[in-house]
């Protein structure tokens, strides 16, 4: 609100507080229709700034509504661009693995049984048949050593390879952490502004009921209870368009924090 607005609003604030204590002044000397026509002028000022802050409310939930659509739209593209990180990356190294336990397989199944083999022979000492298949064995230990690290060293490309996408997400993720505060704080908001429209609703039915029955004091009660609410709600409602708008440059710095392509 600027600041000429929000002088005019205490101005308002300040005309109904005083018009609304001659009102509520009850002295002898004050006649009930004198106090009727205090409560019509009342009703006639304050009248005219619920219409005014009604429309204003209006037009910020409506800007509420567009953020959060707006926020919600780039938080889902965000979420999907977060899940991609590094992922073809990894399904790569994990083919690669896949690939070479499928390739050195045979290999590595001889290897270790013929060290069985070999082992159940010197058991039963047989030591004709323990040296052939140690023969055999160790014909093909080099090879069995090359396997075996070339498996090791693409399980640990792709171990890494999870760290990092995990670390990265995290960091992503980690900058995401204020709008759930946000959000948390949007719904709290929301509770207040649900409970002022119960009250606001309540008041505006007996406003309605006062004004059938040509009663004015009691209109005025209302409708200044209705403006105080009104007050409330769009005060609220600012708050929460001020943290949709928090939200949505939350979500800009995160998007900076994705890994460069």
């Amino acid at each position: 609100m600027k600041d000429v607005s929000r002088r005019a609003h205490w101005c308002r604030l300040i005309m109904i507080f005083c018009v609304w204590t001659a009102l509520q002044v009850n002295v002898p000397q004050v006649s009930a229709a004198d106090r009727w026509d205090t409560a019509l002028a009342h009703v006639d000022i304050v009248y005219d700034n619920v219409t005014t802050l009604k429309g204003t409310t209006l037009s910020v939930t409506q800007h509420i509504q567009e953020q959060r659509t707006k926020n919600n739209d780039v938080l889902k593209l965000l979420n999907i661009k977060i899940n991609a990180i590094d992922v073809e990356w990894i399904k790569k190294l994990q083919i690669k693995y896949n690939q070479a336990l499928r390739e050195h397989s045979p290999l590595l199944e001889r290897y270790t049984g013929l060290s069985k083999q070999a082992t159940a022979a010197k058991e039963q000492k047989n030591k004709k048949i323990a040296d052939l298949l140690d023969l055999q064995r160790n014909k093909i230990r080099t090879s069995v050593e090359v396997a075996r690290a070339d498996i090791k060293a693409k399980k640990a490309a792709l171990s890494s390879a999870k760290k990092q996408r995990a670390s990265k997400v995290k960091i992503v993720k980690d900058s995401l952490v204020p709008v759930r505060n946000f959000k948390k704080k949007i719904t709290a908001e929301n509770k207040t502004i649900t409970a002022a429209k119960k009250i606001y609703s309540a008041a505006e039915s007996s406003y309605r009921v006062s004004v059938k029955q040509g009663d004015a004091v009691t209109a005025a009660t209302d409708i200044t209870l209705m403006y105080d609410q009104m007050v409330i709600i769009h005060s609220s409602l600012q708050k929460v368009f001020d943290w949709e708008k928090q939200i949505s440059q939350t979500i800009v710095i995160s998007e900076s924090k994705l890994p460069k392509s």
